[in-house]
């Protein structure tokens, strides 16, 4: 047995979105992981927030994603995407809306880290 043990977590470079429910006939789009968080947080919540709000919301909605990646949530079920835009299943992911340098910053910085 060759078993290697991963000592840090991967971050990928990009997710698969399915753009509705999982049942429903939608298309996928694959994006950057960071602008995947930057849509998210931007669609979440407010840009104004403080700081330290902005960046636990963040890691929240990576730590979600990740989850739904790491656990191929919806690829063992035979999907052939890792997260929906759903807020009912998911977190809200608005294709092509714009996003918040504030924002897009913090995904960066999480990102680099």
């Amino acid at each position: 047995n060759d078993i290697v043990a991963v000592r840090y977590p991967v971050v990928p470079n990009n997710i698969t979105i399915h753009l509705g429910a999982p049942d429903e006939a939608a298309r996928n789009i694959t994006v950057p992981f960071t602008d995947y968080i930057s849509n998210v947080v931007a669609s979440e919540v407010y840009p104004t927030w403080p700081q330290n709000a902005l960046i636990a919301n963040a890691y929240v909605i990576i730590s979600f994603a990740l989850n739904r990646i790491y656990n191929e949530w919806y690829r063992s079920k035979g999907y052939n995407f890792d997260i929906t835009s759903s807020p009912i299943y998911d977190q809200t992911y608005t294709p092509n809306r714009s996003t918040y340098a504030n924002i897009d910053d913090i995904a960066q910085d999480i990102f680099d880290n």
